[in-house]
């Protein structure tokens, strides 16, 4: 009975393992989308001032 408690605690290790993997991989995916849409804005912001002072000389 021994033997199987430490091939699901292996199990359990490893399942950990690829969660964590995947928690990861989520954290990186929203924080480019949050630098992406960051620098969108910025961009933007910087566009429609160019526009309105350009508009004005």
């Amino acid at each position: 009975m021994s033997y199987i408690d430490v091939k699901q605690g292996e199990a359990r290790v490893a399942d950990d393992a690829n969660q964590e993997a995947n928690r990861q991989k989520r954290q990186r995916l929203r924080s480019l989308a949050i630098a992406l849409g960051l620098a969108f804005l910025v961009l933007l912001f910087y566009a429609a001032t160019i526009v309105r002072l350009g508009g004005n000389h």
